[in-house]
């Protein structure tokens, strides 16, 4: 996926001649984020949807590497991610979406 994410990022660059620093132009630094993980092969989008919400609730500007301590926990459980998928569909129905 890292492979597959930098020609594409380098693609897009060269596409809309956008110019990067000599070391910059061939590599993403990658940083592992610890979050919480899924339990199953569905639930993915949901917590990364959840994860980013909790991030931007916080007020904060980076990803961090290490999950906040306000909310850490090794998984969401199925109440959170209810919580997610039902702010989720409101959002899509304020916005028209689903008509």
């Amino acid at each position: 996926m890292k492979v597959l994410i930098d020609t594409v990022l380098q693609a897009f660059r060269a596409q809309r001649d956008i110019q990067t620093s000599r070391r910059g132009a061939n590599s993403i630094t990658w940083i592992k984020v610890a979050c919480p993980q899924q339990r199953n092969q569905i639930d993915c989008g949901y917590f990364m949807l959840r994860f980013m919400r909790d991030t931007l609730a916080l007020g904060r500007l980076k990803i961090p590497t290490d999950y906040f301590d306000e909310f850490k926990c090794a998984f969401y459980t199925k109440d959170q991610v209810d919580e997610i998928k039902e702010e989720w569909c409101q959002f899509m129905i304020e916005l028209n979406v689903c008509s």
